[in-house]
């Protein structure tokens, strides 16, 4: 029935022989994007970026020597990452791109062979998954794929052009003609492949932050090679200047979406980590919801994106509507939003989803039809997902997350209903 409210729960919902499979692939959000053409082309992405890494290895195995290399600047890059973990964390909300890692992994394309250039970047996104912010699985998969082909190009080009290993060639010039064309080739790749980006609600991380995080990984480079303790010297500065540069955005960004008014995703984030850290310590309950326009992407087929975003305006007004002062509303990129509702439990966080679903699905924009057969009105529906603390999560992350699985939860159910995550009780 369209509008039922469902329970979702921890283990992915009704058991079954298909559990596992369907929880590792039927429920990817990647099945969630609006076009067949786009989902194919992130997994071709995926797989070319697998496919390559794996017949380099093959072709060029790593030789021993190589290794040391890899592995200072797999440190590196860690540790200039970990002490930059609050700020890169705030730019992963909604980027694109390896972020600081960019340097270091510019830095392997120069320096070492291209499997181990892309293993690099495998090893920065293991890292950013564990340490910095799990997002969407398929974007952090895709954005990955989209920096190893990148890495995997700048360090072929040297090979290709048949010059000599960046540690063994002149200072000159022509030596750096190369390395510059070798940096373009980088950024290059890197932008036409994460152009698509935009389709799915994420943007990429900007070419002029890239360009200088390859300059940055060119000096390292230089450094690593002839006079390896400067590189040290280096790794600071790029994280004082990331930092500095970082906290400056942050403090100059108005915090607000352009298009509808409310808290951009990394102002969001922002407020209700600090509401959440001071309810948590109170003992006050406090719930989540998140929601996502039913088949948006056709509604701006058919009509236009103005239309999309009167509609997307006219949502924001009735989430402001409908929620206290003390709620904080966000937008979380595309027609997904997010709403954090302080000393609400449970119960009355679902009551409120509900109001909020139904007010929606009775509002609509005009589309000003002039003839007679013209639709004079456009509207949608919306799906949400339901999560509470401290049931669903001890910490933010894990709350945003048991939301999400609801939202995909209702999504597969059927759309234009509200699904509350219950966590699977243990059995004793």
């Amino acid at each position: 029935m369209v509008g039922d409210s469902l329970v979702a729960t921890g283990s992915g919902g009704r058991s079954s022989r298909f559990a596992v499979p369907r929880r590792l692939l039927g429920t990817w959000s990647l099945w969630e994007l609006p076009r067949r053409g786009l989902i194919g082309y992130l997994l071709l992405v995926d797989a070319a970026a697998l496919a390559a890494t794996t017949y380099l290895f093959a072709l060029r195995p790593p030789a021993p020597s190589a290794l040391l290399p890899f592995s200072a600047l797999l440190a590196g890059m860690i540790l200039s990452s970990e002490i930059s973990r609050p700020i890169e964390r705030s730019r992963a909300d909604t980027r694109l791109g390896a972020g600081l890692d960019a340097a270091w992994i510019f830095a392997g394309a120069l320096l070492l062979p291209p499997a181990l250039a892309a293993t690099l970047v495998v090893a920065s996104a293991v890292y950013r998954w564990l340490r910095i912010r799990r997002g969407i699985p398929h974007r952090q998969v895709f954005a990955a794929a989209a920096t190893m082909m990148s890495a995997l190009a700048a360090s072929l080009l040297p090979i290709l052009v048949g010059a000599a290993p960046f540690a063994d060639a002149t200072r000159d010039f022509q030596g750096f003609a190369l390395v510059f064309g070798t940096g373009l080739v980088f950024l290059s790749v890197d932008a036409a492949l994460a152009a698509p980006a935009a389709e799915f609600g994420a943007e990429p991380s900007g070419f002029a932050f890239d360009a200088a995080m390859v300059a940055f990984g060119l000096l390292i480079a230089w450094s690593a090679v002839d006079w390896p303790f400067v590189t040290i010297v280096l790794a600071v500065a790029l994280v004082v200047l990331h930092r500095a540069g970082m906290m400056r955005a942050l403090r100059g960004h108005a915090g607000t979406d352009a298009g509808t008014g409310l808290l951009t995703a990394s102002s969001w984030l922002d407020g209700a980590r600090t509401q959440f850290d001071l309810l948590r310590g109170r003992g006050t309950d406090l719930s989540l919801l998140m929601l996502d326009l039913d088949h948006f992407a056709r509604l701006n087929d058919e009509h236009g994106r103005s239309v999309g975003d009167d509609v997307l305006r006219a949502v924001a007004d009735t989430l402001r509507a409908e929620v206290r002062a003390a709620d904080l509303v966000g937008r979380f990129g595309g027609e997904e939003f997010v709403v954090l509702l302080p000393g609400t439990t449970r119960f009355d966080a679902h009551a409120i989803a509900e109001r909020i679903r139904l007010r929606i699905a009775s509002t609509s924009v005009s589309l000003g039809g002039r003839q007679p057969d013209d639709p004079l009105f456009a509207g949608t529906t919306i799906s949400i997902g339901v999560s509470s603390h401290p049931a669903d999560g001890e910490t933010l992350d894990r709350l945003v997350g048991a939301a999400d699985q609801a939202l995909r939860a209702a999504k597969v159910a059927g759309r234009n209903r509200t699904v509350v995550f219950e966590a699977e009780e243990s059995l004793d």
